[in-house]
């Protein structure tokens, strides 16, 4: 991978993902090589793009004293992963909302249909927006892979699970046209970040529920206060479904 490719994500809006297992142990997965097994075992696959995604091309692998990389520039959309043999495994990509622009301008038209009757918008001033629906369904994917790390014994005791958005002052929440809505809601605040620190084995038996309760916590910091859980919940079981 070029430096390029990781600049180019951290300059452009972004989330950081990282999981840490609660003690280190430099070789706690024994080679290289079963760290990328890991990661193809572990893997989310509930839509058209894997959580993480493991590229097939060696070009697009890289591996070091004691971690694997992989990444991808597709269409827009850019990251770069890396799983330790400690556990520890980082996760960079661009608020695709943002980085591909087909995507960016139908939100915009989504949004002002939805909020036409707010004539105090200066659109032009709003940097971005992000889909609520898939911002429920990353986050929901990064639990999950989260817990069949879990499940596959990488980690032990307690999971400290990270969540940062980076580069978003004024993103604005939007459904797409086909969902009412009818909220201005923008963060103020460039920088949103989350820590979840549990039990492994609670992270398995409730990584669904889990991660709703950070989508929640992000969605307030946005300004949406009146959150509705059951809708969030039922969005969230027509993707671990596939009834999307």
């Amino acid at each position: 991978m070029t430096i390029s490719l990781r600049d180019q994500i951290l300059h452009a809006p972004h989330w950081r993902v990282n999981l840490r297992p609660e003690k280190y142990e430099p070789e706690l997965i024994p080679s290289l090589k079963e760290c990328f097994e890991q990661i193809e075992k572990a893997k989310v696959s509930l839509r058209g793009w894997d959580y993480p995604h493991l590229s097939n091309r060696q070009i697009e692998r890289d591996q070091g004293l004691n971690w694997v990389a992989s990444w991808s520039d597709f269409w827009g959309h850019k990251e770069y992963w890396r799983l330790y043999q400690s556990g520890q495994f980082i996760h960079l990509f661009t608020v695709r909302e943002a980085s591909e622009q087909e995507w960016r301008n139908k939100l915009e038209a989504d949004t002002k249909k939805h909020l036409g009757r707010m004539k105090d918008i200066d659109w032009s001033k709003v940097p971005g927006f992000i889909s609520i629906i898939n911002f429920i369904y990353t986050v929901t994917e990064i639990f999950e892979f989260a817990a069949r790390l879990s499940q596959k014994s990488i980690y032990h005791g307690t999971i400290t699970i990270t969540i940062e958005l980076k580069g978003i002052r004024g993103f604005v929440l939007t459904m797409d046209a086909q969902r009412f809505w009818h909220g201005y809601y923008a963060t103020s605040e460039n920088k949103l970040g989350r820590s979840w620190v549990g039990p492994s084995n609670e992270l398995v038996a409730n990584s669904a529920e889990i991660s709703l309760e950070v989508v929640n916590w992000f969605f307030e910091r946005f300004g949406w206060l009146d959150i509705r859980p059951d809708l969030l919940r039922s969005d969230q079981e027509n993707f671990l479904k596939r009834r999307i």
